[in-house]
């Protein structure tokens, strides 16, 4: 059985930056945002709400990958507890929002083609809002992790 005994810490300048490289994510989620809020039936046709669930997914997966790939690391020269559980904690949830996006993608599918246990539009669009909700708590706590790391830097942390 493998323990991981590293840690995990934030690349500060990397996921600054990929936070602010992420334009394309930002517009398709306030497009499926607005929809969402609209009113009852949405503001789009249901095939294009598939589309734009779609790629947002695909967006989310390359914001992900990059933040993964660039904005984390494991087993840091110096080692931080407080920013280290939290880039742990955040680092986590990037699995399981892509997943609720997944989840979007695959209820919107089923309403665009009628199946049997298709859920309400209603529902979906709810759905989709709470999970922006979520996303943007995220970015916003990673934003906070990142603004604790430059502190730290500087010496100006706690």
């Amino acid at each position: 059985m493998a323990v991981l005994t590293g840690t995990l810490t934030i690349n500060a300048a990397f996921l600054a930056e990929i936070k602010e490289d992420n334009r394309r994510l930002r517009e398709l989620l306030e497009a499926a945002a607005s929809d969402a809020t609209f009113g009852s039936c949405g503001a789009i046709m249901a095939r294009e709400r598939v589309e734009l669930y779609r790629a947002v997914m695909d967006q989310l997966a390359l914001h992900f990958t990059l933040e993964d790939a660039y904005g984390y690391f494991q087993d840091a020269i110096e080692d931080n507890p407080r920013l280290n559980a939290a880039a742990e904690r955040l680092h986590s949830q990037h699995e399981s929002l892509f997943r609720e996006m997944c989840a979007i993608v695959d209820a919107s599918e089923s309403i665009l083609y009628s199946e049997q246990n298709a859920i309400k539009l209603q529902t979906l669009l709810r759905t989709f809002i709470q999970f922006y909700n979520s996303l943007a708590e995220h970015e916003h706590s990673e934003n906070e992790l990142i603004l604790a790391a430059f502190d730290d830097d500087i010496g100006v942390g706690d």
